[in-house]
């Protein structure tokens, strides 16, 4: 796992991270490998997905036609996990190689934050979409602003969880810097979405044993070629019934994230 725990926390080209995926599962040696891959709606983030396709599903995946590959795939306004999916996703590739063997199962989660070039360096959140100003993410922006949608309620849900007021701590900018605030709502969103599918792999009994890898990132939407900075990941292994779960990377407090800006790259850390 050394290969994506350096990425974690650094931004790197879309295809570095995707690469050390399939580096890291290829080092696992399952005979099946399956991917639920986990994107807002938002148009932007079709760099993202090419690249895990290309750089991921293409290599490990079987096929699911002459020549395809695919992941099981979700969009929707802020990239939240839906409940369920885990179980679906992983009955789709419980096939008969991975009965007596095992497979891998890769639940990547990406939240995002639009980049573009101000006065004083990279400004986080606007971006010009079509020669109009727009956001990304737009469902973060709007929750941090108070709208009222059905998924931002889902949102705002998983912000407070653990009785944690994210989104104060967010809007507070003697906790958060505000330059870095969207930033900051992206980790903490990516983050937050993956402890539910981590939550909903515990609770799933797989059809076939199965070493689940869930994996939160945040793409950074440039005018150039996209990046993107690995959160954290969860190893959960479920081949012998009981889950034995491990995470290493960042936590869900936006208040303790150490964001060090490197020209137009950030680094990031907590304790």
């Amino acid at each position: 796992m050394k290969t994506l725990r350096d990425l974690i926390g650094v931004e790197r080209y879309l295809d570095q991270v995707s690469g050390a995926l399939r580096h890291v599962v290829r080092e696992l040696g399952p005979p099946v490998v399956g991917a639920l891959e986990v994107t807002c709606s938002d148009e932007s983030e079709l760099e993202c997905g090419e690249s895990f396709q290309h750089e991921f599903v293409e290599h490990l995946l079987p096929p699911l036609k002459t020549g395809a590959r695919s992941a099981f795939r979700t969009g929707n306004l802020g990239a939240r996990y839906e409940i369920g999916s885990v179980a679906i996703a992983e009955s789709h590739f419980a096939t008969p190689a991975s009965r007596d063997a095992f497979k891998v199962l890769v639940v990547k989660i990406n939240g995002h934050v639009s980049v573009c070039q101000g006065p004083g360096g990279p400004e986080y959140g606007p971006m010009q979409r079509y020669e109009a100003e727009s956001t990304a993410c737009g469902a973060l922006h709007a929750l941090l602003a108070g709208q009222r949608l059905p998924a931002l309620l889902e949102l705002r849900e998983a912000f407070g969880s653990g009785a944690i007021d994210r989104v104060a701590a967010l809007l507070d900018p003697h906790r958060v810097p505000p330059a870095y605030r969207y930033v900051c709502a992206a980790l903490v969103g990516a983050r937050l979405q993956a402890r539910r599918a981590e939550d909903d792999i515990r609770r799933h009994s797989p059809q076939t044993p199965t070493v689940y890898l869930v994996v939160p990132c945040v793409t950074f939407n440039r005018p150039g070629p996209d990046t993107e900075l690995v959160v954290g990941f969860c190893q959960i292994d479920g081949r012998s019934g009981a889950c034995a779960v491990r995470y290493e990377g960042l936590g869900d407090d936006p208040s303790r994230y150490r964001i060090e800006r490197h020209g137009d790259r950030l680094r990031i850390a907590d304790a």
